[in-house]
């Protein structure tokens, strides 16, 4: 490989350098490449903690092509490594995702004074064990979890107030019950409970921690089980590129790894993706971005909705990015009608919208929109007097989307509920490829294309409801993602100006 000076530096220090690094890369910097180098290269076993599980396949096969022993150098996720040190200690352990939930029917069967809130208790006790409660901080501290419940808004309700001391005292119940049934464990147990139980982790010499930048203290707690006494932590992360502070990932994460474990910090600052106007036109965001000598220049234009409409190019290697969802779903329907296939990535973001659409028990779409309306007015007033802006600019976009799918129905003839959550199934997906990608931001993270798409930047970005200083840094990293992810054409799409 020829490696550039700040390559040819990190990897210099992974072989004769000592201690631990905060290696910052830049998007599309080839921190893979580099990582799996340093791998091959640094003495003892390296562990490799991968995003998500479609990359640590994908770093386990260029191992395997580079002839690295699985003995040297493990490919994973965080909760797979969790996985394999809990079913060394609990080998007929089976995964059950709705174990909690099995848990809090019990503790609330039907008619039970407190059923109707099992599903507040399930979700409070999914994030005591994602926060690590009982690893740091004691499952009995009442105060521990109503700082999670009131950060994650657990006891919100549209029907009036809550018994919160008495569903805390549940959700404690439910939490022991659930630590005590070890031979069934759900997803969030794959790294809460090794943890807890202080199992004993296969020891690595080198532990690579891939999107440092999104988080949190269990998984920290679990990258030092994992690293030997005296051995080494590489940290790989853009704190540009952290948005995800909303689902509690911690936007300081580089730094408080950097501290837990005295890293050192270098640089990787040139992206190897994008093409030289492209990289221009990211540096509005972030400045030490630069393009490779050998990039090419690319193109950063801009058209419009109906022009777009009339192009031949859209089978290829090309997505549409936008910050929110409802806009997506407009455009979807548009191509839809002239016949070009298209998916909107993410059932997760379909699963959320179907839900709120059978919220509430009615017969058409017109009585849906009444309670959209008187939804949208009360979460408005509430979240905003609570200065939970990021949230409501979440309710705000699935109402604002439901509204297009309304609308869209009642041009076929369609009144149903089940029209509408029909609508949702056959629009999302999940890991696009070989038709015209739809993707909010956030899904696009880790992905990039030929042609990228921007809609209605000026009138998404940034998000009206970002106030708060930390809001405001997640928009412009938003904005960063979203420009990086193209490889050759950034084309800014406008919608159409309304007539009048």
């Amino acid at each position: 490989m020829n490696w550039s000076e700040q390559q040819a530096a990190f990897l210099d220090w992974s072989v004769n350098g000592t201690g631990s690094c905060v290696l910052e890369a830049v998007a599309g910097a080839g921190k893979t490449t580099v990582l799996l180098a340093a791998a091959e290269q640094m003495p003892g076993a390296v562990a490799i903690m991968a995003y998500n599980k479609k990359i640590a396949v994908e770093i386990e096969g260029k191992l395997k092509k580079k002839g690295v022993d699985w003995k040297k150098a493990k490919a994973g996720t965080v909760h797979s490594f969790g996985f394999g040190a809990y079913r060394k200690a609990n080998s007929r352990v089976k995964v059950e995702g709705f174990k909690v939930a099995n848990l809090v029917e019990k503790l609330l069967p039907q008619n039970h004074p407190l059923e109707k809130y099992s599903e507040m208790v399930v979700k409070l006790v999914s994030l005591a064990k994602q926060t690590a409660l009982g690893i740091f901080g004691s499952v009995e501290d009442t105060a521990e979890w109503f700082a999670i419940a009131d950060h994650y808004d657990v006891f919100e309700s549209d029907n009036g107030p809550v018994p919160a001391e008495e569903l805390v005292e549940t959700a404690k119940l439910a939490l022991r019950a659930s630590n005590a049934q070890k031979e069934i464990i759900d997803f969030d147990d794959m790294i809460y409970l090794p943890l807890l139980f202080r199992l004993p982790f296969f020891q690595y010499d080198v532990v690579m921690v891939d999107e440092a930048q999104d988080t949190n203290a269990a998984r920290r707690a679990l990258v030092r089980a994992m690293v030997r006494k005296g051995g080494r932590v590489i940290a790989v992360g853009d704190r540009h590129q952290a948005i995800y502070g909303f689902t509690g990932a911690d936007a300081n994460s580089l730094d408080l790894i950097a501290n837990d474990f005295n890293c050192e910090r270098l640089p990787l600052t040139i992206t190897y993706r994008c093409p030289k106007n492209v990289v221009a036109f990211s540096q509005r965001w972030v400045s030490h971005i630069t393009a490779a000598e050998t990039a090419p220049e690319g193109t950063v234009s801009a058209t419009t909705v109906p022009e777009f409409m009339k192009r031949n190019d859209l089978n290829g290697d090309a997505a549409i990015l936008c910050r929110v969802t409802k806009p997506l779903v407009s455009l979807a329907f548009q191509l839809i009608r002239a016949r070009i296939p298209c998916r909107i990535e993410g059932r997760d973001i379909a699963a959320q919208i179907k839900k709120l659409i059978t919220r509430w028990k009615v017969a058409d779409l017109d009585a849906l929109e009444v309670k959209l309306d008187d939804f949208l007015a009360k979460e408005t007033t509430k979240l905003l007097a609570k200065k939970q802006e990021a949230k409501l600019a979440v309710v705000e976009d699935s109402v604002e989307t439901i509204r297009v799918i309304i609308d869209q129905c009642r041009q076929e003839g369609k009144e149903t509920i089940s029209d509408a959550t029909a609508y949702v199934d056959s629009m999302f997906a999940d890991d696009v490829t070989g038709l015209l990608v739809l993707s909010t931001i956030h899904k696009a993270k880790g992905r990039e294309w030929e042609k990228v798409f921007w809609l209605d930047r000026p009138g998404t970005c940034p998000s009206k409801w970002a106030r708060q200083e930390w809001q405001q840094e997640q928009e412009r990293n938003l904005q960063y993602v979203a420009a990086t992810r193209a490889k050759a054409e950034l084309i800014e799409l406008a919608l159409a100006k309304k007539e009048g």
